[in-house]
């Protein structure tokens, strides 16, 4: 799945490990009151109050050998049900968030590093060309001029994608954009359409070479 997950996602790299100190996964259990009720009846109030605080290593030992104390009462394996999970800190610039499904516990880095702000720029600029060649109803073979054309003092992080990633991007639509300044008179128009790619607004010219 490693391939899938990161050009679905735009994941730069997928890490697996099952050392599980160094990833910071932690213990803890919860329970089906209802249930766990009727086996302990008028001692189900001081588990509930105490299984909070009971630590993640004794809820470790517990996945191993169906047995854990709480508040001096004995419960076994089935009563309980384990969950993994990373703690986190839950400041407002914290730069992971996490999930689990027990099997698998992830973290993902979702800080905004700049080279992958711009690849994404680069990659929805491709798309809106391809929409567009599609719209004007181009083959896959066929070569065309694209210009585009910004407000004044706007465009500048897409632009500056569009620099970086040029080779992608002729590979990709066969051609890489050019200012509409560039543009010949005397060119056909095939089509031309505004765009908006993070907010930003722009006109994308299709022109027959």
């Amino acid at each position: 799945m490693q391939r899938y997950i990161q050009s679905e996602l735009n994941v730069r790299d997928v890490i697996f490990t099952s050392d599980e100190s160094l990833s910071g996964v932690r213990y803890r259990a919860v329970a089906d009151w209802s249930v766990l009720g009727r086996k302990l009846r008028k001692d189900l109030g001081r588990v509930k109050n105490a299984l909070p605080n009971v630590s993640s290593d004794d809820i470790k030992t517990y996945t191993k050998t169906g047995k854990v104390s709480v508040d001096g009462i004995e419960l076994i394996a089935g009563d309980l049900t384990v969950q993994r999970y990373i703690e986190l800190p839950t400041t407002a610039d914290s730069q992971y968030a996490t999930h689990t499904d027990n099997n698998v516990v992830v973290r993902l880095d979702i800080k905004a590093h700049p080279e992958q702000m711009r690849e994404w720029l680069a990659r929805e600029l491709m798309n809106r060309i391809q929409k567009l060649r599609k719209k004007a109803g181009l083959q896959a073979t066929d070569d065309i001029d694209v210009f585009y054309r910004f407000d004044e003092s706007s465009g500048s992080e897409v632009l500056a994608a569009m620099k970086e990633y040029s080779d992608v991007i002729q590979k990709t639509c066969r051609n890489v954009p050019a200012d509409a300044k560039e543009r010949k008179a005397d060119k056909e128009l095939l089509i031309e359409e505004e765009q908006e790619v993070n907010d930003v607004k722009f006109m994308l010219s299709l022109v027959w070479p």
